[in-house]
């Protein structure tokens, strides 16, 4: 089993991003797309979801798409985040970590 999860951290005020929208959107190798997931962080800014994943699933592509904009309350901001990124094995946990704030955002993989 696959596993993938995510820690938003606002970097204003250094508290955990909760209650932010995601969307983990699926690619197929002939340019389909399907919605693999929909949540949103918890209250400790985490998004954490087992994956039974396919041979299939494993040849494709991913988008996780972070809703920034309805948990920043500013205008002139970034409104989304995108991340594209694989997920080859089957048995292995995918970690993006994210800090974010109204005008930017870092990430980096966490294995």
């Amino acid at each position: 089993m696959a596993t993938l999860s995510s820690h938003l951290l606002n970097s204003v005020d250094g508290t955990h991003a909760s209650g932010v929208k995601v969307t983990i959107l699926q690619t197929k190798p002939n340019g389909d797309k399907k919605t693999f997931l929909e949540t949103e962080s918890d209250v400790g800014g985490r998004i954490l979801k087992d994956f039974d994943l396919t041979t299939e699933d494993c040849l494709c592509d991913y988008e996780m798409i972070c809703k920034t904009a309805d948990y920043f309350s500013e205008k002139n901001i970034v409104s989304e985040i995108i991340v594209k990124f694989q997920m080859e094995d089957p048995k292995k946990k995918y970690h993006l970590p994210i800090i974010i704030s109204p005008n930017g955002y870092s990430i980096w993989w966490s294995k």
